[in-house]
């Protein structure tokens, strides 16, 4: 499969791409996740058994949690069976941090200071997709609450469906999971493109399934399966429109 790299919009019109499904993942691609640390400490400080509760000190626990969250959350799949994930990982947190507080209330505090931040060209870039047409489905390994995030920050109306990792009990890049994005497209994996910025779960997974893929580069990797190669999403509607 040829890579080619572009840095802005492919011109249209010349017929040489064209797709009838854009799959796109979310982390990443369209925003990326953070968490204000400084803020957690602030909010949990009267908890803390010694007072010593420190932002440097915090950070590794904190982030640790998240990535506990991401690579567990599969294992989760009901709002009720979420909610008690998210109270174990917070209290485990918690307790490497030497803080004593009420399970809801360390959850309550893990929840708030995450943050999920558009890049700058991700909501001009799907209100140039919509005015094409063309389907746009999310694609992502997430929790089940996906759809909450989503509506959160107004895009719900850019996208036609959405398969997340969690409600289907599969992950990026297994076969399963694009096939059931095309499945619920209803088109075949020659029509579709799978968008997004891991090398391994967009990108590999998609081709091996016989999806092209764009590859979103924002940090100078290298994905040999890809399509084509972005440094940003401002180029995608160039290449959707072919």
């Amino acid at each position: 499969m040829g890579c080619e790299r572009l840095a802005v919009s492919w011109p249209g019109g010349n017929g040489r791409v064209r797709y009838d499904a854009v799959f796109l993942d979310v982390d990443g691609t369209l925003l990326w996740v953070d968490l204000d640390v400084e803020g957690y400490v602030e909010d949990l400080s009267p908890y803390s058994n010694n007072g010593g509760l420190t932002v440097e000190g915090a950070a590794g626990p904190v982030w640790g949690s998240l990535r506990r969250h991401i690579h567990e959350n599969i294992e989760h799949r009901t709002e009720e069976a979420l909610a008690r994930f998210r109270r174990r990982n917070a209290e485990r947190t918690a307790g490497e941090l030497g803080v004593e507080a009420p399970s809801e209330v360390l959850a309550e505090v893990a929840e708030r200071r995450i943050s999920f931040n558009p890049y700058p060209e991700a909501e001009s870039v799907l209100e140039e997709l919509k005015t094409l047409g063309v389907p746009v489905y999310v694609v992502s390994n997430w929790d089940i609450e996906l759809e909450k995030v989503l509506e959160g920050l107004g895009w719900m109306r850019f996208f036609d469906g959405i398969v997340a990792s969690a409600v289907l009990g599969v992950e990026k890049p297994r076969r399963e999971i694009y096939e059931e994005a095309l499945r619920v497209a209803g088109v075949p994996a020659d029509r579709a493109v799978m968008v997004g910025n891991d090398p391994v779960s967009d990108v590999k997974g998609a081709s091996e399934a016989g999806v092209d893929a764009v590859f979103i580069d924002r940090k100078g990797s290298e994905a040999p399966e890809a399509t084509f190669v972005l440094s940003d999403l401002r180029g995608l509607p160039g290449i959707v429109r072919g």
